[in-house]
């Protein structure tokens, strides 16, 4: 975010440093997504692959960052198995069975041809992180291509305590048969806390009409953004050791400072219930509100003119090629 530093001030290492921002990956094919680089000084992963070849090019490639741990897991709600639809682009592999009657509508369909069916052991996080001895998590990445609302019924208890945020991918529509929805998803979090902040919502038009009209189709599928409500964060630190709890506050805000939610992060701040000394907290503050400052331009005579003919120029610049039929936003957050 402009370059601000989401760990917010140097005299606050000593708690990153004893309580780092623990993410789990979990669906961590291609490694971690270039928004968390700005956090990597004080970041710990667990990735969770359960595709094997992908699994080993992970661990190979990250071999000497102890920073960084991979499980070759699939994560559910129960430990058991489950049959595995491998599919064409590996990408699109999935515990359900491709909608076909769905999918087929859209370019490119034979990328969901399930090319295998194998049986893969199945472990829900709370168990794992439980075996592993890790008893903080502050952030859930979750892209698992259907089961993502089975994996967070198997985070129950990391949910109710120790997370901060989700990011999480939803469908609209059901491209997988028997699938959870978005409505499902978001039921599901709220019990818990979590409010939505941001969707990336991804569009994809028709095979029959690629080519017609604007550039949006039907939108499908997005990514999620959830946050703690600040009532919510309060209740889960007040239940903790209080050099914990002034960690987990901190981590909030930096967590809120990656996304852009600086409004959130200052409401944090600004509700710190004493676990902020008040120059930490005007530390924080000044630090949130002068970045706000950063990149803008003075107001002049004709600005409104001039930004309106930037706009126009830049979804110019910007229209998708004529073959193009699925369409995202490039990025999730207030950046």
């Amino acid at each position: 975010m402009n370059g601000l530093d989401v760990f917010l001030d140097s005299r606050f290492a000593p708690a990153y440093d004893r309580y780092p921002l623990v993410l789990a990956d979990i669906g961590a094919r291609g490694g971690l997504k270039t928004n968390w680089l700005p956090a990597r000084r004080h970041l710990r992963v667990l990735g969770f692959e359960p595709d094997a070849r992908e699994f080993e090019r992970l661990v190979e490639r990250h071999r000497s960052d102890r920073t960084l741990t991979f499980f070759n897991t699939a994560l559910h709600n129960r430990r058991g198995t489950v049959p595995l639809f491998v599919a064409r682009d590996r990408g699109l592999t999935s515990i359900f069975k491709p909608d076909r009657t769905f999918v087929d509508s859209f370019p490119e369909p034979e990328r969901f041809d399930t090319t295998a069916v194998i049986e893969i052991p199945t472990d829900t996080l709370d168990n794992v992180l439980a075996a592993g001895g890790v008893e903080d998590v502050d952030f859930i990445k979750a892209d698992t291509q259907g089961s993502e609302l089975y994996v967070l019924e198997g985070a129950q208890g990391a949910l109710s305590s120790s997370v901060v945020g989700v990011e999480v991918e939803v469908e609209f529509s059901a491209i997988y048969a028997g699938q959870p929805l978005f409505s499902d998803v978001d039921t599901y979090l709220r019990k818990f806390g979590f409010v939505l902040f941001d969707l990336r919502p991804c569009y994809w038009k028709r095979a029959k009409g690629r080519r017609a009209g604007g550039p949006h189709g039907q939108i499908i599928w997005a990514d999620a953004l959830y946050l703690r409500s600040v009532p919510a964060l309060h209740a889960a630190v007040s239940v903790l050791p209080v050099e914990r709890g002034r960690a987990k506050l901190l981590k909030a805000i930096s967590v809120a400072v990656l996304y852009g939610y600086l409004d959130y992060g200052l409401e944090i701040t600004g509700a710190s219930r004493g676990l902020l000394t008040p120059q930490e907290r005007d530390a924080i503050e000044r630090h949130l509100a002068n970045s706000q400052a950063l990149g803008t331009v003075r107001r002049f005579p004709g600005q409104r003119r001039i930004a309106a003919a930037a706009h126009r120029l830049w979804r110019l610049l910007r229209r998708p090629e004529d073959n193009a039929w699925s369409v995202s936003r490039a990025k999730l957050g207030n950046l």
